[in-house]
């Protein structure tokens, strides 16, 4: 039996938890792969998940060990869950300020505009 953060006793306050799996899943080629699954529950409440795939199970218990220590840090879910730029909006800005330095070249410009 494992234990679950809702079976600890209600005077156990919890601030973070992280209850790591991983899935042995067969693969239809024959081949196995392991996949690590790492929940992050504070009071109670999930508030990140993350999960990867890899074909050694050494390899998925040394990248839970090394994700748990990350996410131990007290900035780790709000890195997490920042919202980074999409590739359209890099290629806009990095035409919009090369135009300011110097004209871009027509082949240049076309591929861009594809690119976004």
């Amino acid at each position: 039996m494992t234990a679950h953060w809702s079976n600890l006793p209600s005077h156990f306050e919890l601030y973070q938890l992280t209850i790591a799996t991983i899935r042995v899943c067969k693969r239809i080629a024959g081949s196995i792969s392991y996949t690590a699954q790492i929940p992050l529950i504070r009071e109670g409440a999930q508030v990140y998940q993350e999960s990867q795939t890899f074909a050694r199970k050494q390899a998925a218990q040394a990248w839970v060990r090394k994700r748990e220590a990350e996410l131990d840090q007290p900035v780790a879910i709000e890195r997490a869950h920042r919202v980074g730029a999409t590739v359209k909006e890099m290629i806009e800005r990095y035409m919009l300020e090369m135009e300011k330095a110097r004209a871009l070249g027509k082949t240049k410009l076309a591929t861009l505009k594809v690119l976004a």
